[in-house]
């Protein structure tokens, strides 16, 4: 009866030691499954990193997709500029032929015209009393609306400032300038406000 008993007990020990090491060897394994989980986990910025360079490196030169080069555009934009400049400025010892004659230059001959009927339209058009006060105005290009083969539209604005009887008064006017290729070089072939739109180059 006593052998019987001490025999059990044995085998109980036996057991229990074996079901120990297998919860330890279930632990273990889960420990180490979740380990190398996470060490992909964290691997996974690098690779998709990797992936957007690699992404990037395939979109190429897209500035080669332009159908001007970038000094092209650089020109084109310094006669969009310097209109802008030159038609927001006023001059209290010219005349609407003066005026004319500095913007003429800039302009491309199918616009003359319309160049013409906007300066002569202007709020001064034809006022007889007393010399136009001095506005003096600083352009710049702000940005660019559109691009073509044959047209570009930059967005320029202007800072005038305006002398009237000692008093200044500062503006932002803000236009929409179409440039054309024309005999080798740019010229205004629309002017507008930037809010109405850009014009079409022919």
């Amino acid at each position: 009866m006593n052998g019987f008993t001490g025999g059990s007990r044995e085998k109980s020990i036996v057991i229990g030691i074996f079901v120990v090491l297998v919860i330890a060897l279930v632990l273990l394994f889960r420990q180490l499954t979740s380990g190398s989980g996470a060490a992909g986990s964290a691997e996974a910025p690098t690779n998709s990193s990797d992936t957007a360079e690699q992404e990037g490196e395939d979109v190429g030169d897209v500035l080669a997709l332009l159908p001007h080069s970038e000094e092209e555009l650089q020109r084109g934009a310094k006669v969009a500029r310097d209109f802008t400049q030159a038609y927001t400025e006023s001059r209290p010892d010219e005349n609407e032929d003066d005026r004319l004659d500095r913007l003429t230059p800039l302009a491309a001959d199918d616009f003359l015209g319309a160049l013409e009927v906007q300066v002569r339209s202007s709020p001064t058009s034809g006022t007889p009393s007393g010399p136009l006060p001095q506005t003096t105005s600083a352009a710049t290009v702000v940005g660019i609306r559109t691009i073509g083969d044959s047209s570009a539209v930059f967005l320029v604005d202007a800072e005038t400032a305006t002398d009237s009887q000692g008093d200044i008064e500062n503006q932002t006017l803000s236009f929409a300038v179409t440039v054309v290729p024309e005999d080798g070089d740019w010229a205004v072939f629309a002017f507008q406000d930037a809010s109405v739109g850009d014009g079409d180059g022919s």
